[in-house]
């Protein structure tokens, strides 16, 4: 039996024993590093739409720690639907960086306080001259950069494209943009523009367009769709077309791209570009024997290609040719795209879904639309790229031919270009990771 004397022998070596021994101490776990993304630009464009949810996808894959918040200048409610479903764990912030005399504070100001890192999303908001001169609405907005350089938050450009700095602007933007970062170009063209003028952020590189990284759909809205149609699996080209009209949301004179008034030039482009796109539905048709879905990428398309491209086929085409009457948004779109033989369009956003869900696609760009319509040549498909305004209807119509005549060979194409694309989204995950502080 244990004696007093014992026990109190014991009691004094155990408390020497705490007393000398070397106290546990247990690190507080590190904050998840925190990046603020801007993007969204339009809820009336699917493609603008597919930039955020395709960025979104790839820092929840490639850089998992991190808390997203994402910025939308104005309202984007059909964007956020597709969001807040598919990306639960993004915090959307909401308002504009400035506003007259009013002091910077609210959730805005918090999420760039807090932010770490500070992307914008693809696009092509960075030209001035191009589509205009409003020299307050481009320097506005390089003012977030400067409030991140004034923080010593590093920022950085994601999937940009850029055509042209007019004077003034090229030292203001130059200042700005070489002390980014990075800066990842969705078009080659734009990466050499920014070296011949002697830009230098930290990185900078071609990278694609974010809306490549989309995987969202509404299966349940698009199955409907095809089958309220009659549009079945693999059996049907998507043609998205592209026209110099008004935004139908757009209340006053339009725009360069989007006129409310168009020339009497830029009509006769319309009539001639529509001309060859009628001529492609209709030999695709007579020739395969399979239909054709006339799908919208903007709103304002919905009723030009009912009365620019069906209502002016021959009556034995248009049997066979589906215009979708309502526009939709991108996760709809996904779920039809992926169901697509193959694709044919003058927008490019449409055509980088289906690549994203291995479909072949031809893509006649309008040069009017800038740099990034050299997207699908700098992947790896040069011969699916062409110059709407230069090639004839009969060569536009023979490459999407090809891709049916030889349709194992178009998929491993695709196949091969998204490939491509992977490698480019690592590497610029990578290089997100290290402005975050996160190991590779």
């Amino acid at each position: 039996m244990q004696n007093r004397r014992d026990f109190l022998k014991l009691s004094s070596l155990t408390v020497a024993a705490t007393s000398v021994a070397p106290k546990l101490t247990f690190a507080a776990p590190k904050k998840a590093p925190v990046i603020l993304l801007r993007s969204s630009w339009n809820d009336h464009n699917i493609g603008d739409q597919g930039h955020t949810p395709g960025t979104l996808r790839l820092l929840e894959r490639y850089v998992p720690e991190a808390e997203i918040l994402l910025w939308h200048e104005e309202p984007r409610p059909e964007t956020e639907k597709i969001i807040t479903k598919n990306f639960p764990k993004v915090k959307i912030v909401r308002g504009s960086f400035y506003d007259g005399d009013k002091p910077f504070e609210g959730e805005l100001k918090d999420a760039f306080d807090r932010a770490n890192l500070y992307i914008v999303n693809s696009g092509m908001v960075y030209n001035y001259g191009l589509f205009g001169y409003d020299w307050p609405s481009a320097m506005s907005r390089l003012t977030p950069f400067y409030y991140c350089l004034e923080r010593g938050v590093p920022f950085g450009l994601y999937g940009q494209s850029f055509d042209k700095f007019a004077h003034p602007s090229m030292p203001v933007f130059r200042d700005v943009f070489s002390r980014a970062a990075f800066i990842y170009t969705r078009d080659d063209e734009s990466r050499k523009f920014l070296v011949e003028n002697k830009f230098k952020p930290q990185v900078l590189e071609f990278g694609p367009d974010g809306c490549f990284g989309i995987d969202v759909r509404d299966e349940e809205r698009g199955r409907a769709y095809l089958k309220k149609v009659g549009l079945e699996d693999q059996k049907f080209l998507a043609v998205v077309i592209r026209t110099n009209t008004k935004h139908i949301y757009d209340k006053g004179s339009g725009s360069v791209l989007n006129p409310a008034k168009p020339t009497p030039e830029q009509q006769e482009q319309d009539r001639q570009r529509l001309g060859k796109v009628r001529e492609l539905i209709t030999t695709w048709v007579r020739e395969t024997g399979m239909k054709v879905l006339l799908a919208p990428e903007v709103s304002k398309e919905v009723a030009q290609a009912k009365t620019g491209v069906y209502d002016q086929l021959p009556a034995d085409i248009q049997s066979k040719v589906v215009c979708r009457d309502t526009f939709w948004n991108a996760d709809e779109a996904m779920s039809v795209y992926a169901r697509a033989h193959s694709m044919f369009g003058i927008e490019p956003h449409s055509l980088i879904m289906g690549l994203a869900l291995g479909v072949p696609v031809v893509h006649a760009r309008a040069l009017s639309h800038g740099k990034k319509g050299w997207m699908f040549r700098d992947i790896g498909v040069p011969e699916w790229l062409f110059d709407i305004d230069q090639a004839s209807a009969k060569d536009l119509t023979a490459e999407v031919m090809k891709i049916h005549q030889n349709y194992p060979l178009a998929k491993e194409k695709a196949r091969k270009a998204m490939a491509f694309v992977t490698d480019r989204q690592k590497a610029g995950m990578q290089v997100v990771r290290r402005n975050v502080n996160l190991t590779s």
